[in-house]
């Protein structure tokens, strides 16, 4: 109250005074606005909201770190080692127990990951079909273990399923972007090779029928290659994969079938020349689709990153300069340097201007660099403008020096 009837007396210092109050009263306010709004969204966002708040978000911090992606790209690399030393019978028979163990241990961190991520969000990792490949994956890998193998037949078949944990490996198209691109892209590009083989399959009937019934005479002919349909189709896709069609077409050579390079000559420009390299181009289209989009999703999520970087930031301002406001004691001006004391050099300055978006400076360093192709091209012309004018100089001084001289000779002859 003395510090009030001070300022008041002071006369100036009095609407100083006020309209600091004024102002700091409408900046608390404006916060405290901004933080209803925030709470109010928390709590309408928060009406399903799990129970085991801290432990949820210690499982969710752990399966969102790189970290965590790494160590288990580390554990499949080290299980596919594994499995291949396992095929050695020697090294099986002496680490049997320890290659047990190993098998039990990279089953614990596969299970381990499954119900982490399960856990976090079960919605969205259903929907998923790399975490459903890969939830098969686990469950055929738990086949083995709980499979009694007594008899021969049941042991054959526990070979035939311990042979699906090579699967395992697979799971790495779940941690590399590059390759799921490529996996789309491939499954993109399904309904036309269908469409490229379907056609071959036409044209590989249609030949396989004319040399059954011209190579495939069991007395004349070649009855091991085009003996039947089956054999006439299997001859026919060596020579679309240019396989060893010499060795066939040098046993017609040896039968006397001279007319048969025709045949094969015909077959292979347009099976392998232009069917086998259409599916390969359409193979390769869809690649760089993919690829295009694959890059262009990057960009997209580099920008979605580097907005939220910005609103994490607009956030931490709003509520370093609320905490500010709240445990405001004094006047205005002591406010603004403590907040200005909060400050560092290092702070991020979000900027919303259109001078500063990446679009303009990309478009205005390109006009910088033209800008300088053409004063370099107007450099030269100005020069070779200087030096053209400086030769009619000089030829016009070499012609007005000549007509004085001719006038001088005429006046000493005069």
């Amino acid at each position: 109250m003395e510090q009030n009837a001070d300022v008041k007396e002071s006369g100036s210092g009095y609407f100083r005074f006020i309209i600091q109050k004024g102002a700091s009263q409408i900046a608390l306010r404006r916060f405290s606005d901004w933080d209803a709004v925030g709470r109010a969204a928390a709590t309408a966002a928060g009406l399903n909201v799990r129970k085991d708040t801290e432990f949820y978000d210690y499982i969710a911090t752990i399966t969102e770190k790189t970290l965590f992606d790494g160590m288990i790209m580390v554990t499949i690399i080290l299980n596919a080692l594994f499995m291949a030393l396992e095929t050695d019978y020697d090294m099986k028979y002496k680490l049997f127990g320890f290659f047990a163990i190993a098998d039990e241990f990279f089953m614990a961190i596969y299970t381990m990951e499954f119900l982490m991520k399960v856990y976090v969000n079960p919605g969205v990792y259903w929907k998923n079909g790399y975490n459903v490949f890969d939830a098969i994956i686990l469950v055929i890998s738990f086949v083995p273990m709980f499979a009694d193998g007594g008899d021969s037949s049941a042991m054959g078949t526990m070979r035939i399923v311990r042979a699906f944990r090579s699967l395992r490996v697979l799971k790495t198209v779940s941690f590399i972007r590059g390759l799921q691109a490529l996996v789309v892209a491939l499954f993109k590009t399904m309904k036309s090779v269908v469409y490229v083989l379907g056609l071959m399959f036409l044209l590989m009937f249609i030949f396989a029928i004319i040399g059954y019934y011209y190579f495939g005479d069991p007395n004349t002919g070649d009855p091991e290659n085009w003996g039947d349909l089956g054999c006439a189709l299997f001859t026919l896709f060596s020579l679309v994969t240019v396989d060893g069609w010499t060795d066939l077409q040098q046993n017609l050579d040896d039968l006397g079938m001279n007319s048969s390079r025709i045949f094969t000559i015909v077959f292979i420009l347009i099976g392998y020349f232009i069917f086998f390299n259409m599916f390969i181009g359409v193979v390769i289209m869809e690649i760089q689709h993919a690829t295009k989009r694959f890059e262009n999703e990057v960009q997209s999520e580099r920008e979605a990153s580097l907005t939220q970087k910005k609103h994490a930031i607009l956030q931490r301002q709003k509520n370093e300069i609320r905490n500010l406001i709240q445990s405001q004691t004094g006047n205005f001006t002591k406010l603004v340097q403590q907040f200005n004391k909060s400050l560092r050099h290092t702070d991020y300055t979000v900027m919303e201007d259109l001078c500063t978006s990446m679009s303009f400076i990309d478009i205005y360093l390109t006009t910088l660099d033209h800008q300088d192709t053409t004063v370099n091209k107007l450099q030269q012309l100005y020069s070779e403008a200087v030096l053209i004018l400086s030769d009619l100089l000089e030829e016009d001084l070499m012609e007005m020096e000549q007509k004085a001289l001719r006038e001088r000779k005429i006046k000493m002859r005069a």
